[in-house]
């Protein structure tokens, strides 16, 4: 069972762990110690509760990866591998969430062509596999443009082709197109019921050329991707 914390009190697996290892060290720290290594009130009851409920959950995380080892990926693990890179979550927290390495969930975003996300000033280059001359009205895409929510790259819909008005891609000869992307809201206490009741993300756009862009309407197809979480 979870251990309930509240903001200030430091309960990490990292913090957890080095407070274990100083209590069983040759010249272990006081209880006392302890607790205030975690950022909890002196309670040796609590502690020790939370010391046996890191040592249960790494069992279990232990036990799972011991049962996925050599097991190849499931569909619905391919899923959540392609759904939560494409939004933003780091390889390894997607490989804790799935009790596999980070190895495994590397081989197969590369093997997949999943489109990579770049830190800032790294060349973005679009997987060969989503490369297109034309895009439809409709199409699940993915692009960089440096914009705060949508920097080092994210996924978004074609929503308009701009090909006859746009100057770029009639210098260029390429299309050009519009493009409709999702941003999700940071909860906040009262700020959906005030603000903006029932949503839990906010729309925005931006225009592109279909260099620049790669389709990812084929992963949305093949792995049936939640479109309402891209």
């Amino acid at each position: 069972m979870a251990i309930k914390k509240k903001a200030h009190e430091k309960l990490d697996d990292i913090t957890i762990s080095r407070v274990i290892v100083e209590l069983e060290s040759e010249n272990p720290i006081t209880k006392k110690e302890a607790c205030g290594m975690l950022n909890i009130s002196y309670n040796t009851t609590r502690l020790a509760k939370i010391i046996k409920n890191y040592e249960e959950e790494q069992e279990y995380k232990k036990s799972r990866r011991n049962k996925n080892r050599g097991k190849p990926a499931s569909k619905g693990e391919l899923q959540e591998i392609i759904m939560e890179y494409l939004t933003g979550t780091p390889i390894s927290h997607i490989a804790k969430q799935l009790y596999r390495s980070s190895a495994f969930i590397k081989g197969h975003i590369d093997r997949i062509g999943i489109p990579t996300r770049i830190a800032e000033g790294e060349e973005f280059i679009v997987p060969d596999e989503c490369v297109k001359e034309e895009f439809k009205i409709g199409e699940w895409v993915w692009f960089n443009k440096n914009h705060p929510d949508t920097k080092g790259g994210k996924a978004g819909k074609i929503v308009e082709d701009l090909t006859s008005t746009a100057r770029m891609a009639q210098e260029q000869e390429c299309k050009a197109y519009r493009i409709h992307y999702w941003t999700p809201i940071e909860w906040k206490e009262g700020m959906w019921a005030s603000w903006w009741p029932g949503h839990k993300r906010f729309i925005g756009w931006t225009t592109a050329l279909s260099y620049e862009i790669g389709s990812i309407q084929h992963l949305v197809d093949e792995y049936g991707l939640n479109e309402e979480r891209l």
